[in-house]
């Protein structure tokens, strides 16, 4: 038996991680597609995966061979795209953080006329989604090496230090004035003040800490809201700070905000989705790109 075709069937295998609905695409049968897998297990001397009732689990040979192949394979994807092109989804199924989503994507999509559905979660889920085939696109904040998943640069989001309005009229802000406050001074009076946070790591407040105190926050009051938009919300409502990307403040933001002396950080975005799929996508891709840019 050929090997290329071994290896087709095993990338196929690999990303169902089912015989069933491998075979529905390569056009095989369940037990013609069970020999193939057989016959390239005997032809490295390695098990590929582990069968359980329903599904096939990738044993770390199948990860490592998956991780060779995959590149190659999407080519002759890409390839056999460009000679015979499928026909593309009506409706685009994209995964993304809320904030982010309404405030960068929904925008552009709406005015177009775009059909769309949009599945709002965190990143380990929203990219469990995408692997399941349950979402086309997602944008990511970091790339997790998850086999089969393909990511490329979207747009740099700038984090700022905000404060509420109410307490940057406080007389002890300690921004007050043109004397820059010291390190020392800042640090402990911002462990005093009411932190508003995205989660009880404090993930963000973490690096906003790093790149202006070089240690760990010690918080000592904070209230955990689900997303950016909350956050924002509660700022403008009461007394407290925070740490926001810049395209959540606008021109006309009534919070206070300072990049002189506290540092800002910037944090990489990305747009992930499956090997191989690149070509299919690339009209929704090129309108997301040109979408943030504005």
């Amino acid at each position: 038996m050929n090997p290329i075709e071994l290896y087709q069937s095993f990338y196929c295998i690999y990303r169902e991680k089912n015989l069933t609905k491998a075979g529905k695409i390569l056009g095989l049968s369940q037990p013609a597609l069970s020999l193939h897998l057989q016959s390239l297990e005997r032809h490295r001397k390695e098990v590929l995966f582990l069968r359980t009732s329903r599904d096939l689990i990738p044993t770390d040979a199948a990860k490592r061979l998956y991780v060779q192949i995959a590149g190659p394979m999407e080519e002759l994807e890409r390839m056999e795209g460009q000679i015979h092109p499928q026909v593309k989804s009506k409706r685009l199924r994209i995964g993304s953080a809320k904030e982010w989503f309404q405030e960068k994507i929904l925008p552009d999509f709406t005015k177009s006329g775009e059909s769309f559905h949009v599945q709002y979660g965190y990143p380990a889920d929203l990219l469990e989604a995408l692997s399941n085939k349950e979402i086309d696109l997602m944008v990511a904040n970091q790339k997790l090496n998850v086999p089969g998943i393909s990511y490329e640069d979207l747009f740099v989001e700038t984090f700022v230090f905000v404060a509420s309005l109410r307490l940057s009229r406080d007389s002890h802000f300690p921004f007050l004035g043109n004397a820059k406050p010291k390190p020392e001074i800042l640090k402990e009076w911002m462990e005093a003040q009411h932190w508003f946070v995205y989660s009880e790591d404090f993930a963000i407040v973490r690096r906003f800490w790093k790149v202006n105190f070089e240690s760990r926050p010690k918080l000592k009051n904070y209230t955990v809201l689900p997303n950016l938009h909350d956050i924002r919300t509660a700022l403008e409502l009461g007394q407290g700070v925070s740490v926001l990307p810049t395209y959540l403040l606008g021109k006309k933001s009534p919070l206070y905000t300072n990049e002189r002396e506290c540092r800002s950080f910037q944090n990489q975005l990305y747009l992930a989705y499956r090997v191989g799929e690149r070509l299919s996508l690339e009209n929704h891709i090129q309108r997301l790109v040109d979408g943030v840019k504005t």
